[in-house]
């Protein structure tokens, strides 16, 4: 009797689980198929009678593809780099040190990351025009590497208070210095959750429309990936389903990369984190 509720039981989870995969790679698949299919106009098409790669060729000669990844790549590569510096630094004074206002600060660090993106646009607008990078990646980097960094901290910070204080204290009497102690000794414990800092702040720069919508307003060849996109359904390319989910396709390509390069850590930062919090 026990082996059967058993049975059942295993039954139940594994066509729970094959329905989750069916639900999770269905719109995948049907990207897949829009890109590869040969004369679809919308995205109510079914199977493709016939597959081609004009869709891919189009993508290259028509429209300035290489441009937009180029920009949302390089956008996306700085912005992981200052925020995993900006996180490390900031989360080991939150952590390890004690000051004045030290509660207020964080608080105030967790305000930028409620604040609701949409109110704050008209400032950051005016913040771009103010100082001249309107319509300039440098604009992007800026401000991604601030919105990404304050809702890492939150995260990265519950990962370093698990570290033992003990540490810091016996690498100072042996000599080290508070940065040495940093870079030397709690970064390299702190590996997997920086991987999870670097990940996620790629892909929130690399993602990011919202802003860069309203601030990347001028020259195709300018825009990153995400409004170059956009411009293929609602823009100067009229509406072609079939170029947009082909530049999609090609488009999650950094982001797999980076995911399957960092993954050890990726995976060891969550399983960790979850274990000592």
């Amino acid at each position: 009797m026990k082996g059967n509720k058993l049975n059942i039981s295993k039954v139940v989870s594994n066509i729970f689980l094959l329905t989750l995969a069916i639900i999770t790679i269905t719109p995948f698949a049907y990207i897949i198929m829009i890109a590869f299919g040969k004369n679809i106009i919308g995205t109510s098409a079914t199977i493709p009678k016939e597959l081609t790669l004009l869709n891919f060729q189009r993508l290259f000669t028509e429209t300035a593809f290489l441009n937009w990844i180029f920009n949302s790549i390089v956008i996306g590569l700085t912005t992981m780099m200052i925020s995993v510096i900006f996180v490390s630094i900031t989360v080991y004074v939150f952590s390890r040190m004690r000051f004045y206002g030290k509660e207020k600060l964080f608080k105030f660090v967790m305000l930028i990351q409620i604040f609701p993106l949409t109110l704050s646009m008209v400032s950051i607008f005016r913040i771009f025009v103010t100082l001249g990078i309107l319509n300039d990646i440098k604009g992007l980097i800026i401000i991604n590497s601030t919105l990404s960094s304050a809702g890492l901290v939150l995260l990265a910070k519950g990962f370093f208070d698990t570290i033992p204080y003990e540490i810091d204290e016996a690498a100072m009497v042996d000599g080290a210095s508070r940065f040495q102690t940093l870079t030397k000794v709690i970064l390299p414990l702190a590996k997997p959750m920086l991987a999870v800092v670097a990940i996620q702040s790629f892909v929130i720069a690399y993602n990011e429309y919202v802003i860069a919508s309203t601030v990347m307003t001028q020259g195709l060849e300018t825009m990153p990936l995400s409004v170059g996109l956009q411009s293929m359904i609602s823009g100067q390319y009229g509406t072609n389903w079939s170029m947009y989910c082909a530049a999609a396709i090609l488009g999650s390509v950094p982001m797999i990369v980076l995911f399957y390069s960092l993954q050890k850590y990726f995976i060891g930062g969550i399983t960790e984190g979850s274990v000592k919090m």
